[in-house]
């Protein structure tokens, strides 16, 4: 039987390789969203049903979807996979940049996963995959913003997860660590780590390097894509696929060190690695 699947952030990165893997190896229904139209063309031309929107708007994700279901019908599974990083000291980041992370990376989600979960409900089953990240766990300095947005969207995958158990739809959080993806270079094309003056402008200029030779030397995101693939079809899931090593000894150490002691090590860490 066909499923309708919708990926929000399909124009680049998991979502993107996630959609194409969908369109190759099955015959279900694939509607992919993102702001950036031009990009969706490599997945429209693949099979794809394209429905631009900006995560970032609570209404246009709301037409979207009753778009969907008025074109296409009830979405069986959803990825909710946008999401971008700014990095840079918490007091120089401006306030329209840090509101516009949560706006995309928080709020989006959240309403993405309202405008699903009614029809959802109403059936008794859907399968909602929410993009997380190993940041939920751990933080450090220039990725306070990003590192926020991660920790609340573990925050709501979890209450989420507990709130509809018993009402058939499955919640699954995938958390990556650092993968080769466009997101680093967008990340760095956003970042404010050089508008905090001279009191950060060390610290922030080894993590900068730091983030870079992480990005550069990061797997390729095949297993993730895989993942997220399996994530969306496989009969059974897990509650959470971690699906680097990074993302599992990230998660051990937020868990396992004293703050004191995990300041020191990410501390020491970046200016010997940067």
């Amino acid at each position: 039987m066909k499923k309708i699947i919708w990926i929000t952030g399909a124009s680049s990165g998991f979502g993107m390789a996630t959609a194409l893997k969908l369109l190759k190896k099955t015959e279900h229904i694939i509607c992919v969203s993102a702001r950036r139209v031009h990009l969706l063309d490599i997945l429209v031309k693949e099979g794809a049903l394209a429905f631009p929107m900006d995560v970032g708007n609570p209404e246009e994700i709301k037409e979207t979807h009753q778009m969907i279901e008025k074109k296409v019908g009830i979405v069986d599974a959803v990825l909710v996979n946008a999401g971008y990083g700014i990095y840079g000291p918490i007091e120089a980041v401006p306030g329209s940049e840090m509101r516009r992370q949560f706006e995309v990376n928080v709020f989006g989600a959240v309403e993405t996963i309202r405008a699903v979960l009614p029809s959802m409900r109403q059936r008794r089953k859907g399968r909602i995959v929410i993009t997380s990240s190993s940041a939920a766990h751990i933080s450090s300095a220039g990725m306070g913003y990003y590192a926020a947005t991660k920790h609340s969207i573990k925050a709501i995958g979890t209450a989420l997860r507990q709130e509809v158990k018993n009402l058939g739809v499955e919640v699954v959080m995938v958390e990556p660590g650092v993968v080769k993806t466009s997101f680093g270079e967008t990340a760095f094309n956003r970042n404010h780590m050089e508008d905090g003056g001279a009191d950060y402008s060390e610290q922030m200029e080894n993590m900068k390097a730091f983030m870079m030779r992480a990005f550069n030397r990061a797997p390729e995101m095949t297993k993730t894509r895989d993942i997220m693939y399996d994530a969306l079809l496989n009969s059974r899931v897990k509650s959470v696929y971690r699906t680097t090593r990074g993302s599992l000894s990230l998660n051990l150490a937020g868990k396992l060190l004293s703050a004191n002691i995990y300041d020191n090590i990410v501390g020491f860490g970046v200016r010997k690695l940067k």
